[in-house]
């Protein structure tokens, strides 16, 4: 039996009200198996205890390809040797894992070219690809019933009898929502926010309908959910199993105050109380053209018409619906 925790999310409100709300959407679980947990580190021959440790969420695209957030792999990876190493699965019995190593010479990490910590991580611009080479790659496997390695002809022979290994294993491929040349617009769909950690899915509804791509901020907006339950890396989806956006990570200052740039470093605007607000990555044509570069064959849709509607709401104005939706929670 697959593992999924659905975590709650509620809002006080009247009978009345809720009875009159109408049913959401089934929730396919399964879409979400495609989300995979990673950690990331400089490599060195002289590894201790004293080097930093990342870990991270990523989606994987397809066999080759995982999709993470440019921020989760930039300290470790952007200039210098880096190691990564990936849960492929892991169920009551057996775990999966993969290694991959990044440098100069033998590249395995791709982060946007745009992306600077402290400058674009909230600009639409935090994205990142890890390519995941069968013929380099190192993998590992482990009995989990005594913990000890076996051989992939070992790991092999006991997947056949265990199924939720081999969905996790099995998992991979997603449709992207484009919004490239989108205006701002309202999403129709609710969102769910979904983590991987030791091979249990959790996840979080998203029960508000107030969820805006703005198109001046090339990011999604939405209450406060998700971000801080570590799912930087991770994917946004609908409820049926689209994938959204990517979770990334707002830096503020002391006042919450977090500002956006254009690729140039330039403020394009300032955002007041940030910390109480949701913010993730879209797909937009920048992000979209990079990732396209390296996986040519993904899978996309225009978010418009289906998926959301054009909203003429100023910014301003959204701000004041996502605060007073979050207050809420």
């Amino acid at each position: 039996m697959r593992k999924f925790v659905l975590i709650g999310v509620y809002c006080i409100c009247s009978s009345l009200l809720f009875a009159a709300k109408p049913a959401p959407e089934p929730v396919n679980e399964d879409a979400f198996l495609v989300q995979k947990e990673f950690s990331v580190w400089p490599t060195d021959k002289t590894f201790d205890s004293q080097v930093q440790v990342d870990q991270c969420q990523a989606v994987r695209l397809d066999e080759n390809w995982l999709l993470t957030s440019a921020h989760c792999v930039y300290d470790a990876c952007a200039t210098r040797p880096c190691t990564v190493g990936i849960i492929l699965a892991e169920s009551a019995g057996l775990l999966a894992r993969a290694r991959v190593t990044h440098s100069t010479s033998s590249q395995s990490v791709f982060i946007y070219k745009g992306f600077f910590p402290g400058q674009n991580r909230i600009s639409g611009m935090d994205v990142a690809l890890i390519k995941l080479d069968p013929k380099k790659a190192e993998y590992s496997y482990i009995n989990l019933e005594d913990g000890n390695p076996i051989t992939p002809e070992v790991f092999q022979s006991k997947l056949r009898l265990d199924p939720e290994a081999q969905a996790q294993l099995n998992a991979k491929g997603v449709r992207l929502l484009s919004v490239a040349n989108a205006p701002t617009v309202r999403l129709i769909p609710q969102i769910i926010v979904p983590k991987t950690t030791a091979g249990v899915v959790s996840y979080l509804p998203g029960q508000m309908a107030e969820v805006y791509y703005v198109g001046q901020l090339q990011h999604f907006i939405s209450p406060s959910f998700g971000v801080r339950q570590g799912n930087s890396g991770g994917g946004v989806f609908t409820r049926s199993g689209d994938l959204v956006g990517i979770v990334s990570s707002l830096l503020y200052n002391k006042e919450g105050i977090a500002s956006f740039h254009d690729a140039t470093g330039k403020t394009v605007l300032a955002l007041k109380g940030a910390s109480g607000i949701f913010m993730f990555t879209g797909f937009n044509g920048t992000t979209l053209n990079f990732i396209r570069n390296y996986v040519p064959h993904l899978r996309t849709v225009q978010i418009m018409p289906d998926f959301a509607q054009k909203s003429n709401k100023k910014f301003d104005s959204i701000v004041k619906i996502e605060e007073n939706t979050s207050m809420r929670f």
